[in-house]
């Protein structure tokens, strides 16, 4: 288990979405109607970047319980449903 925490362990700076990306998503879901601050920005990518942080031990921990060294598309899949339950 000490091995998934060092994997995942990261400096704040160390990984990002672009500021453009997040934008852009933001602006789908408001239709350009609001205008968003940098603060929304540096939120939003945090959560997402926790969000993928999840989804990748998860991945690796499923593949690990089915003592195989590569995670594939199946792994997903498998994940998916507790995944989507526990952010709903």
């Amino acid at each position: 288990m000490d091995n998934y925490l060092q994997l995942f362990e990261r400096n704040k700076s160390s990984t990002k979405f672009k500021e453009g990306l997040i934008h852009e998503i933001i602006k789908l879901y408001t239709a350009g109607k609001i205008r968003i601050g940098s603060e929304v920005v540096t939120a939003v990518n945090e959560i997402a970047l926790r969000f993928v942080d999840e989804i990748l031990w998860r991945i690796i921990n499923q593949a690990h319980n089915e003592g195989v060294k590569d995670a594939n598309l199946d792994h997903i899949e498998k994940i998916i449903p507790q995944l989507l339950l526990d952010f709903a």
